[in-house]
């Protein structure tokens, strides 16, 4: 049984379909990436699966993750999954970092909600796990607001918390979009060893094909709201079979296949 089964999923609200009949599986460790174009689909499938639609919208089909159903599930089901079994690091970190709550309280409110970590533990494992994220001078770092760090600061920040109870698997939708070249490198390297380390599968969300080729080794290719090609990066990137794919890649080149 694979960690996630995607079947049929679709996403719509007041009679509008906006995501249609997507399909597809992820193998426990396996990083895959979901490319497409703004406004494809691919943060609302992201969506879906967290349980975290807007209220105008709904989802159906199915989503099973490690053999139990996520689409339907109840608030209180999801809410005991998300940040433990599956957590989901997002474009823009202040979304998802409350601003008066120092850093290092919050990457320990991580462990604590779950009960992985006792508060003492907790204090002491974010501090580490800051480390490990590679900013400098950890424990300054956990004394720190939100806003007092750098936008790269502080989406090492939402790895960490993301990572801190080791999930199955680790969503991350366009997580770099808002960097610059050299701090985004530096976040998808962290991103990349994070999950490798842990064995964390990967769904990573994004537009830029490079950043696939660099991460992640399977790739779906969405298109108005439907899976139009799928299957290894470098077959798909230097092979596409679909006219969407070879659109991308031409709008990409040459960086894309690098």
């Amino acid at each position: 049984m694979s960690l996630l089964e995607v079947a049929g999923l679709g996403v719509g609200g007041a009679g509008t379909p906006l995501v249609e009949d997507v399909s597809f599986e992820i193998e426990r460790g396996e990083r895959v990436g979901l490319i497409g174009a703004s406004g494809s689909g691919k943060s609302l499938t992201a969506s879906a699966l967290m349980g975290l639609l807007p209220e105008e919208l709904d989802a159906r089909g199915s989503a099973r993750f490690d053999g139990a159903e996520l689409i339907g599930a109840s608030e209180r089901s999801l809410s005991r999954r998300r940040g433990k079994d599956l957590a989901m690091v997002f474009q823009e970190p202040m979304s998802a970092l409350n601003p008066a709550m120092r850093v290092g309280r919050q990457v320990a409110e991580a462990m604590l909600l779950h009960g992985t970590r006792d508060r003492r533990a907790a204090r002491t494992a974010s501090v580490e796990l800051l480390d490990r994220v590679r900013l400098p001078e950890p424990e300054r770092i956990a004394r720190a607001y939100p806003h007092q760090l750098s936008g790269g600061q502080r989406q090492r920040v939402v790895l960490a918390i993301a990572l801190a109870n080791e999930p199955a698997l680790l969503i991350c939708d366009e997580p770099t979009t808002a960097l610059d070249v050299t701090v985004q490198a530096q976040v998808l390297e962290l991103i990349l060893a994070g999950v490798r380390d842990r064995g964390t599968a990967l769904l990573f969300i994004t537009h830029d094909l490079a950043v696939v080729a660099s991460v992640c080794e399977r790739v779906l290719v969405l298109n108005e709201g439907r899976i139009v090609e799928a299957g290894p990066v470098r077959r798909v990137l230097t092979a596409p079979e679909h006219e969407y794919t070879r659109r991308l890649l031409a709008a990409s080149e040459p960086e894309a296949t690098r």
